[in-house]
C-alpha cells in the first residue's frame, strides 16, 4: 500500500469517527444513522468505525456521513 493511501485511510477513519461521535452527542444512534443513510452503511459498521475497530474504505461513505451530519445539525438548530 502506498504511504499516501495509508494516510488517506487514517484521515477517513478519523473523520468518520468524529462525525459519528457528533451525531451520537446530538442523540442519534447508529441505527438511526443507518436508516437515514438508506442502509448505505450498516449500523454494525458505523459502530465499528466509532470504536476504531475498522475504517471506511470509500470516500463516498464518509461524504454521505458529512452530508447527514449537516442535515442533523440544521434540524437540531431549527428545533431550538
Amino acid at each position: 500500500m502506498k504511504k499516501e493511501t495509508k494516510e488517506e485511510y487514517a484521515q477517513l477513519a478519523e473523520t468518520a469517527k468524529e462525525l459519528i461521535k457528533a451525531m451520537v452527542r446530538m442523540g442519534y444512534t447508529c441505527t438511526d444513522i443507518e436508516q437515514d443513510l438508506d442502509g448505505r452503511v450498516s449500523y454494525r459498521t458505523l459502530y465499528r468505525w466509532l470504536n476504531g475497530d475498522s475504517a471506511p474504505k470509500r470516500k463516498q461513505d464518509v461524504a454521505a456521513l458529512a452530508k447527514l451530519y449537516k442535515r442533523y445539525k440544521t434540524k437540531d438548530e431549527k428545533s431550538k
